[in-house]
């Protein structure tokens, strides 16, 4: 296990397509561009790669999820001497480093504590009991689904020499299970320096954003992201400013679904996709965004909102609440209290001028913290750690 002049020779793996728009890949997209800059070696191996085969079944994909653990070992096998650190979503190695013929260090990286997802999605039935409940056969496939994952991700995590975690609430929850052996490192997400200043150079002025009074929303359309929250969320901010305009920036789902779910809220403009280049001049005229998230890992969307100067109030929930501690008496509230996140951004769209400036500075402030630079290199420092007291060549 040598590599050349202190770099080190890294395997990414995840469940998912290497597609940037998607969160979960993003994060090792934007490391692997980090490392490979710094003289590292970085290879992937992702679920296109184990099924190259196009699908767009859900039936399909989901039990694709559930096999690609097996292709992913095999495919470790075969390149076990190439790599000195494997960093993989949690779940997708559910095997002793003695099967997988690994001599390396095996990272486990949480996008999302699954046991904190796990306990939304038994929730959901209690928060909104008029969810459609669809056929039996339906619902005993995604239950089998969901117990294979989870298994998956519990064996995981008890083989991984080195849990990297996004949120201290996910270090808490690990901390307190016996049988979980490896340390756990909490590093965040960011941005790099590029994306940061086009965010905030992209900016409409402080009075054109608060004459706008627009409001803004990025994430997937789904019960954990808010979408059952929205309709009280808008009817409340319209009752003190009844101009206010919308905007959902990638949720997805059709425009139909989320105009339906809206229940025909007026003056509302979504995208379903968007290319991260567009970004900045569609968050460039917004002036607060809402993020009414009940379970995050981190919450890229909410650095990308800070980093354009945009007052963010998100819920009180891991993730952004480790990004908005710096100002949690304004940007925090409780999760699903619509009458109060709607009180926030009333507050905000009923500032000065001059105090929505300052505000807008805070939120740069804090988005200046999360950058990808710092938080690769401080990642590879903690393998570098963690190889030596393995006792691996590589981290001479």
């Amino acid at each position: 296990m040598k590599s050349p002049a202190n770099s080190l020779r890294i395997l990414t793996i995840v469940s998912l397509p290497w597609d940037p728009k998607l969160g979960a890949p993003r994060v090792w997209i934007e490391l692997t561009r980090e490392w490979t800059q710094a003289g590292h070696t970085v290879e992937k191996f992702c679920i296109t790669d184990a099924f190259p085969e196009p699908t767009t079944s859900p039936v399909r994909f989901a039990l694709r999820q559930v096999l690609f653990p097996w292709r992913a070992a095999a495919y470790v096998r075969r390149n076990a001497d190439r790599f000195d650190v494997i960093d993989g979503l949690i779940g997708v190695l559910p095997f002793s480093k003695s099967a997988l013929h690994f001599r390396g260090l095996v990272v486990g990286r949480s996008v999302g504590l699954y046991r904190f997802y796990s306990q939304f999605i038994r929730r959901e039935r209690i928060l909104w009991p008029d969810q459609p409940k669809g056929r039996l056969s339906g619902r005993l496939f995604h239950r089998f689904i969901a117990l294979r994952l989870w298994k998956n991700s519990e064996t995981s995590v008890r083989y991984c020499d080195l849990l990297n975690l996004p949120n201290d609430d996910e270090r808490l929850e690990l901390a307190r299970d016996a049988q979980v052996r490896g340390p756990c490192l909490v590093q965040p997400y960011g941005l790099s320096d590029e994306f940061r200043n086009a965010l905030a150079e992209a900016a409409a002025s402080p009075a054109e954003r608060l004459r706008r009074q627009k409001i803004c929303f990025i994430g997937m359309w789904s019960l954990r992201k808010g979408a059952r929250d929205w309709p009280k969320i808008i009817v409340a901010i319209r009752q003190q400013h009844p101009a206010t305009e919308f905007l959902f920036l990638g949720t997805l789902a059709d425009e139909s679904v989320v105009r339906s779910d809206l229940k025909g809220a007026e003056n509302v403009t979504c995208r379903t996709t968007f290319e991260a280049g567009e970004l900045p001049s569609l968050l460039a005229d917004c002036s607060v965004a809402l993020f009414p998230s009940y379970v995050e890992g981190f919450g890229l969307a909410v650095l990308e909102q800070l980093a354009a100067g945009l007052p963010t109030i998100a819920y009180d929930v891991a993730g952004p609440r480790q990004i908005l501690e710096p100002q949690r008496a304004r940007f925090l509230t409780p999760a699903g209290d619509t009458a109060v996140i709607a009180a926030r951004a009333v507050e905000i769209l009923s500032l000065s001028v001059p105090e929505y400036e300052n505000l807008s500075a805070q939120c740069r402030a804090i988005a200046s913290h999360y950058r990808w630079s710092k938080i690769a290199h401080d990642t590879l420092d903690e393998f570098r750690a963690a190889l030596y007291s393995l006792g691996t060549t590589s981290a001479q």
